[in-house]
């Protein structure tokens, strides 16, 4: 299997998208399986000929010569995904920065959310321009018409309040900030931010705290692999914090996940592999 990420060459788009990636996988290569855990993006992907079947924690991908094309949005869930891979398969991912996805699409990010990685179909045109994009064979060629894709359906889009609660939350200094003082601090009711959040970023900003905080986790132990305490001492108010929040969002304590945790190209992707 192989993955390849590619950073958007357009100016315009690095401020809505943080990277795209290329997977493909020999249909002679044994099945490929891996748990995928909760993150902070809006990930759109696409794929050709294939056939997926899912439930609330698994997604099973299969070789399916006569299958249309399958487009999925993942933006709504807080617990490890099992990822199968069986035979020949051809993927492009977007990862859509916080709010991202929303300059793209003619409605709020919760119309397109229904149910479990449900189909996403945002425009007329959609499937039939990915279908096109996945039949160009050069990966820079694809990328870079995905990219124009993108762009072509670029509108305005700002919510001052959530643009402002999002540099709060994502600010290092704020990883342990309450969401009753951040809700003082701007002067806006929490009732308010639950709302914003559930329209157009589909988290509560609770879990999404709470993602930020497990992610700074993993980067700060792979910046530091001999000093795992590390990511406790710097983001957790203590080790049953940690614990907790390890579990809850990969089934795993911390010493485990960090012993199995497998980062690829560049520390970009997180997966364990089984």
């Amino acid at each position: 299997m192989i993955i390849k990420i590619y950073r958007p060459q357009s100016l315009l788009l690095k401020r809505y998208i943080e990277c795209f990636y290329i997977l493909e996988k020999s249909a002679n290569e044994r099945p490929v399986t891996y748990f995928t855990f909760p993150g902070i993006y809006s990930i759109v992907t696409i794929s050709a000929q294939t056939s997926t079947f899912v439930t609330q924690d698994k997604i099973i991908t299969k070789h399916c010569p006569n299958a249309s094309i399958e487009t999925n949005l993942v933006c709504d869930f807080n617990e490890p995904v099992l990822i199968s891979y069986d035979g020949k398969i051809d993927e492009i991912t977007t990862y859509f920065k916080p709010l991202g996805l929303n300059a793209f699409i003619p409605h709020d990010l919760r119309h397109y959310s229904s149910g479990t990685f449900p189909d996403f179909n945002p425009h007329d045109d959609y499937k039939e321009a990915m279908a096109a994009i996945l039949s160009i064979r050069d990966h820079q060629e694809r990328i870079k018409a995905l990219e124009a894709y993108w762009i072509s359906k670029l509108r305005p889009f700002a919510d001052p309040l959530l643009e402002h609660v999002l540099r709060e939350m994502l600010d290092a200094g704020n990883l342990n900030q309450s969401m009753t003082k951040l809700s003082h601090q701007i002067g806006r009711s929490r009732t308010t931010i639950n709302k914003h959040f559930d329209q157009h970023i589909c988290k509560s900003p609770s879990q999404f705290k709470k993602i930020v905080r497990f992610r700074a986790a993993i980067q700060s132990h792979l910046d530091d692999k001999n000093n795992i305490g590390q990511s406790y001492h710097v983001d957790y108010f203590d080790q049953s914090h940690m614990i907790r929040d390890f579990k809850k969002l990969t089934g795993f304590t911390p010493k485990v996940f960090f012993s199995r945790i497998a980062a690829l190209e560049r520390n970009e992707i997180k997966w364990i592999f089984i």
